[in-house]
This record gives C-alpha cells, structure tokens and sequence, in this order.
C-alpha cells in the first residue's frame, strides 16, 4: 500500500513574511537590498532563515524600504527574533492591540550643559574596551558628585558606536519616597522598548532575562542604568554578548561584578569648581571678585558639584546679592544654604543615611560628631565602643557607601559637609520625638 506523501516542511516565518511583502512591493531581492542600503546576500539569507540573529538596524531598514506599517514592523521584529508573531488587527482571535512599532530607542537624557572638568574619567569611559565580554563601567562617588551627568554625558560621546539603540533606566536605588527598582520591572520595561509585545514578556525573573540577553545578541546597544542600589539589582541586567556596552552610575561601589571597570568620582579640583560657578553665575554677576573669594565660596560647597550648582542658583536669584555675602551666608551653615527648591545636599546625603544599617547610622552620627581630621582604626574603634575588627569592618562599608573617605590605607576622614550632616543627624537623633514633631510644626 503506498505511503500517503508526507507534507512539506513549514515555510520559515520570517522569511515568509518578508518575501511576501517583498512581492507585494514589486521588487527583487537585489532591488529590495539596493533600496534598503544592504547586500543581496543578506536579504537572501533572511528569507531562508539562515541568518539567526539580524541586526535592528537592518531590519528597521528593510522596514522602510518595504513601506511597512507599525504592526507589519512589530510583526517582523518578533519573528525575527523567535517569538510568535502577534496577531493581526483584522484577526478576530486577536487578544489586544497590537504592539509597537519596531524603533531604534534613543532614550539618553540630555547632555549637561554645565559640565566642567572630568576629562581623565571621560577618557576612561570612552577608551575602555572589556575583553571578549559585555563591556561594564560603573561610575560611583558620593552624592552630589555628579555620575549621573558624567554617564549621560559619556554615553552621548558613544552613542554613534551603537546604532542599534541607547537605553536608560533610573533605578531609584536612592530616591526619595520610592523603593529601588525590582531587576523584573526593569527587564519588563527594557524588553518591551526592544520590541517585544508585553504579551510575550515571561513571568518569571530568569526567564525575562534570558529572553534580554536573546534579544540583544548580535546587536550593537548601549545601556545607562542610573542610580543602582547595589549588585544584585543590575546582574540580571547585563547583556551577554560583547558588541553591548554598560554604564553604570552608583553611591556604593559595586565590588561583586566581574570583568567591570570601576571609576570612583571625587570632588572637582579648585579650579574646575570655581569654573563651574563662574560658568552658571555669569562671568558678569563675578567680574571684580577677588579669586581667593570665588576659591573660599567653592570650598564652602566642599567641592561637591550639586553644592556649587545650588549656591550658584541662589546666588542668581538674589540679584542684589555679591560673591563675598554669599561666602558670609555658607560660612555660618553650609548645609542650611545649600537647598534650592526640591535640590537640597541635606536631603542628598539623608538618603544614603537612610540606606545604612541601624550599626552603620550609630557608627556615622558618631564618628561625624567627633572627629575632625583624619582618624585610624584604633581610635574610631575607641569612640564606637568595639573592637578594631569590628571598627575595621564598618569603615569599610562606610566606605564602601561614600560615606567615609579613606586617604591612605588605614586612615578615614569624612567630607566636611558629610560631617555637618552627621553632626546634624546625631542631634536630631537625640530629640524626644514628641518635642521633634511639636518643632516641626509649631502651633499656630
């Protein structure tokens, strides 16, 4: 009896769809390749499936050349990238709209202006290469440093190496009245960015990111994630291929990353602080002033970028103001001055604080309080009342945190206003809270 013939292999879906609308448009394979900017050769091996992982680049230029709609794009993009092809406006099985529209996401904030100095970390972060690996720096310093703007400013330096996209996520590590960031969220919302339907985003925080590592393959992206609160945040945000590249910005230095490239960021050098203000000010609002009063204001602020950008605003909103009465104003209490509308080095450094242990927040109050120079391990050890191991260990996570400073190996100081905010937080610490709560709102 003879076998019934067995059915021919199913058609490749995206290459199915593309030829079926290369058809459509009249052309061939070598006038669709000419249109589109790309070789023959790739246009053939798309339709035949034989190219695994293409470029959004390319298949956003074959988009435009075939005059696609955005659900024919998002149809393509998914198909592309071995998920089902969403269904069409006009299927009645259809479940929901349809999804995006395939786009190359341009999602950098923009660059700062003010920017001044910073030419070495520039250098850094445009010339480091990681080696056969997704390519990761993470940028971290003290609140107020300035990460965030030296990122931004980094990754629009880069962006024309990827032409696949830029991304950029804040992850809230240190927000005020928002909790971090969960890596699932961020993975939900990174995907659907690329182009996948939050239909076929998965649950589950494994596979979300192995579907991210699966959509970035082969693609040439660059990814600023802002503000992490530590490791475990970004890990299931790393991209696995090496033709991506990783900004990261942090008040903790991450210390449990492989293969990342680590930039701590100071405070500006005299000179560029003093630019800074000169630049925001106005080089009007300062002719005259002697230098060694610009250098003093600039000291006040501790060198800290958000410092000097908030006295100067201050400064620009009292016209009948001069250099030197603001330097009379920051030198009685620096921190009180420095708060400019929701800008504030106070409300700053209180969400680092408010990210410490109960052991890490008594050993900063204390320390803060009653040191005014730099200090060894021996004697914090004496004022925490503990052991130098001890001692040892939370100096490193203060440390670690920004908090505390370490010039040289065994020797610790605190920034001077990170010192006026200790001393404050110890005071306020000691208040009963009832009478707290009678000062912060007085009776009328």
């Amino acid at each position: 009896m003879r076998e019934p013939d067995a059915e021919p292999p199913a058609e490749p879906p995206a290459g199915a769809l593309l030829r079926g609308w290369r058809k459509r448009a009249l052309l061939t394979q070598e006038q669709l390749a000419e249109r589109a900017g790309l070789n023959v050769r790739t246009v053939r091996r798309l339709e035949s499936s034989r190219l695994w992982h293409p470029r959004t680049r390319s298949i956003l230029l074959l988009a435009e050349a075939l005059e696609l709609d955005g659900e024919e794009q998002a149809m393509l993009v998914a198909v592309t990238r071995g998920l089902p092809a969403p269904a069409h406006r006009d299927d009645p099985e259809g479940t929901g709209p349809p999804p995006a529209a395939l786009t190359v996401p341009r999602q950098l904030p923009a660059d700062v202006a003010t920017l001044v100095g910073r030419r070495r970390e520039l250098a850094i972060l445009e010339a480091y290469q990681g080696a056969n690996t997704v390519t990761v720096v993470s940028i971290d310093g003290m609140a107020g440093t300035g990460k965030t703007a030296l990122a931004v400013r980094a990754a629009h330096r880069l962006a024309p190496r990827y032409p696949d996209g830029q991304l950029f996520v804040n992850l809230h590590g240190h927000a005020r009245s928002m909790t971090p960031i969960e890596p699932g969220e961020a993975l939900a919302r990174l995907l659907r960015t690329l182009g996948v339907p939050g239909e076929h985003i998965p649950r589950h925080l494994d596979d979300r990111a192995a579907l991210y590592r699966s959509v970035l393959a082969d693609r040439k992206v660059l990814i600023v994630l802002d503000d992490a609160a530590d490791e475990q945040q970004i890990l299931p945000l790393l991209p696995a291929g090496s033709n991506c590249r990783l900004i990261v910005t942090s008040r903790r230095r991450l210390t449990c990353l492989d293969d990342i490239r680590s930039l701590s960021l100071e405070t500006l050098p005299t000179m560029d602080a003093v630019a800074l203000f000169t630049r925001m000010a106005g080089r009007e609002r300062v002719m005259g002033t002697p230098v060694h009063v610009l250098t003093e204001v600039v000291r006040r602020c501790g060198l800290l970028p958000l410092a000097v950008r908030i006295a100067t605003v201050r400064f620009r909103a009292h016209p009948t103001w001069s250099v030197r009465h603001l330097l009379d104003r920051l030198t009685d209490d620096p921190l009180a001055e420095l708060s400019a509308g929701r800008h504030s080095v106070a409300a700053a450094l209180d969400l680092s604080y408010e990210r410490l242990s109960t052991e890490q927040r008594h050993a900063y109050r204390v320390l803060g309080s009653r040191t005014s120079t730099d200090f060894g391990v021996v004697a914090a050890a004496a004022l925490l009342r503990t052991t130098e191991r001890q001692a040892r260990q939370l100096l490193d996570q203060l440390s670690d945190a920004h908090l505390v400073q370490e010039p040289a190996p065994g020797r610790y100081r605190l920034h001077d206003l990170v010192r006026d905010h200790a001393s404050a937080v110890r005071v306020a610490s000691r208040v009963p809270p009832d009478l707290a709560a009678a000062i912060a709102s007085p009776p009328r």
